[in-house]
Formats: structure tokens, C-alpha cells, sequence
């Protein structure tokens, strides 16, 4: 392949594979269920397009190193360390040679993001150095177009195979961390927040916004709101998930008795901690405010006093420690 179709296939993929993955983090699961799939068909053709970018870089660096590290060389470098990392660390974990606590206490899953974020952002600064500027569609650009045809065939059948021989895991690529087991499932907290010390007698929970009755609700109010028991998943962004049996009151119940007005669409949930996320109301109407995880009280990791159990949401979307709800 030409060293410009070269570029731009490592950058499309690149580019691609950050798109999937944290794309598909912000979607329910059954929507996102085919950005995982992508996602994992995109790192296939990235290992397969190296071949062609292995000549195209060999002469290259061959012909430039001699005359010193320009920064064009310098990221390319940078960017094959990166390459090399993340495709180790996203191949180690397929197989289950890391996990989310192995080696490190820190999952390997989120290693392999932050690189290969990193990474896009290298493939972002070569190619503008190394930008051509012709027609895209050359006759030898028509006949990288079919080698990518070609290469897109072999990933999805590639990737199709290697799920056979894949360690076992979620369609997210998460692992089993244990379930059922109350306050015992893996502790993560978003943006590395700090888990907050938070005062059961003065904690209150305000609904406001679009409401015809805003006001606040004490942790014994709450207790005393009719609860719900539901069995959801938590499946984490870092890598793991568990099956919990969780209890509290239903959000469409709280948000009624502040009277949600006729065009509020939204709802935004907020932690102590500034974290929030908004959701469509209708779709939090049967999520609930968990006060209580396998029959225990939230531990202070977990979101105590409440948390956000939404299920088909992945974990980060779970909001702990909610102390605000505001619907627009």
C-alpha cells in the first residue's frame, strides 16, 4: 500500500477504535452491543494493517534518521510504542493473561484506553506532518481502496475466529468479579473521586428544576418511600462486572411527589462529588435510588447513602452518593 493510504488506514482505525470504544460506553448495552463488535473488528484490521505500514515506515525512518529527530520521527516513534502497548495489553486481555486486578491493582482495560487514546492523538500529529496534497482517489488510491475491502473481509472473519479461543468475558469485554455477595464487589469510583464523608443526619436529596414542588428529602425519607427490589448488573468501565440484588425506591416515585412539569424531558443526576450524568426521564421512571445492596446498607465505596442502579447502563452512569436531581 502507498505510504499516504498507509497514513490515513492507521488513522481511520485509530481514529475508529477511540470512536467504538468510548462511544459505545454511553449507550445502553443493546444499543451499543455493535460498537463492541466494531470495536473489536477495527483492532483486527489495525494488527493486520501493520504489515503494510512496516515497509512504508522502514525506508522512511531509514532515509530520515541520518539527518536527525524531526517531529514527524519523534511521533512516529511515540506512536509505535503506543501501538505496540495497546495491542498487547487489549490482546492479553482477550485472553485472559490481564485482568482487572491483574497484574496491576489498576485494570489493564483502562491502560489500554488511556494508550490508545494517546495513541489517535500520535497518528493525529504524523499524518498532519506527512499530509499530501492530491487527489484522494488515484488511480492508485482506487487500488488501496480494494486492498481495505480486502483487509475489512479478513478482520471480520479474523475476529470471528478469535472469539472462539477468547477468554470469557461480557459483549463489553468485562469479567466476572463476583456477584451476590453484597458490599463485596469490586470498588471504582469515577474520575478517581475521593469517596466522600458524608453525614447521614445532614445528607438530603433535592428535586428541583422543572417541578411544581421542589424540595429535599432526609436519608429516613427515603427510608420510608415504598421500596423496590430488583436484580441488576453493574458492568464497569474498568473491566468487570457483577449481579446484585439492590433495594430503594423507585426514581418515578420520588420525582411524582415534586410534580414533574408537562415539558420537563430530562432528568440530571448529581453525587456529592459534582460527577452527573442526564438520562431521558421515561427512562429513569423505573430505575431506582439504591439504599440497600444483598440486603446491607450501601457501604461509604458503594454510594452511601444512595446511588443510581439503572440497569443496561454501564457502571460510571450509576451515580453514587446522589444528593440532586434536576429535571429540564
Amino acid at each position: 500500500m502507498s505510504r499516504r493510504g498507509s497514513n490515513l488506514t492507521l488513522l481511520a482505525l485509530s481514529g475508529g477504535l477511540v470512536a467504538s470504544g468510548l462511544l459505545a460506553w454511553t449507550l445502553p448495552e443493546l444499543t451499543a452491543t455493535p460498537l463492541y463488535w466494531l470495536h473489536r473488528v477495527l483492532g483486527i484490521a489495525l494488527v493486520l494493517s501493520l504489515v503494510w505500514k512496516y515497509g512504508v515506515a522502514r525506508g522512511s525512518l531509514r532515509r530520515r534518521l541520518p539527518r536527525g529527530l524531526s517531529l514527524a520521527v519523534v511521533a512516529s516513534i511515540l506512536a509505535s510504542v503506543a501501538l505496540a502497548a495497546t495491542l498487547a495489553l487489549g490482546l492479553a486481555w482477550t485472553f485472559g493473561l490481564v485482568s482487572f486486578a491483574v497484574p496491576w491493582t489498576y485494570s489493564a482495560l483502562n491502560l489500554h484506553v488511556l494508550i490508545g487514546i494517546g495513541l489517535f492523538a500520535l497518528v493525529l500529529i504524523h499524518a498532519a506532518l506527512r499530509w499530501e496534497r492530491r487527489p484522494p482517489f488515484s488511480r492508485k488510491g482506487r487500488r488501496d481502496l480494494l486492498r481495505l475491502a480486502t483487509l475489512g473481509s479478513i478482520a471480520v472473519v479474523g475476529t470471528t475466529l478469535l472469539e472462539r479461543f477468547a477468554d470469557e468475558r461480557r459483549v463489553t469485554g468485562s469479567k466476572h468479579a463476583g456477584s451476590f455477595n453484597g458490599n463485596a464487589f469490586p470498588l471504582t469510583i469515577w474520575n478517581f473521586d475521593r469517596v466522600p464523608a458524608i453525614d447521614e443526619a445532614a445528607w438530603r436529596l433535592t428535586v428541583d428544576g422543572a417541578v411544581a414542588a421542589p424540595g429535599t428529602l432526609g436519608y429516613a425519607d427515603v427510608l420510608a418511600l415504598p421500596a423496590r427490589e430488583v436484580v441488576a448488573l453493574i458492568d464497569c468501565t474498568g473491566g468487570w462486572w457483577s449481579e446484585q440484588r439492590w433495594r430503594g425506591p423507585r426514581v418515578g416515585d420520588v420525582l411524582a411527589r415534586h410534580g414533574p412539569l408537562a415539558h420537563s424531558t430530562n432528568a440530571t443526576v448529581i453525587s456529592v462529588t459534582g460527577h452527573r450524568w442526564t438520562f431521558l426521564v421515561t427512562e429513569l421512571e423505573d430505575a431506582i435510588l439504591a439504599t440497600h445492596v444483598g440486603g446491607e446498607p450501601l457501604s461509604a465505596g458503594h454510594g452511601f447513602p444512595v446511588r443510581l442502579v439503572l440497569g443496561e447502563r454501564r457502571g460510571f452512569q450509576w451515580i453514587k452518593w446522589v444528593d440532586r436531581i434536576e429535571l429540564s
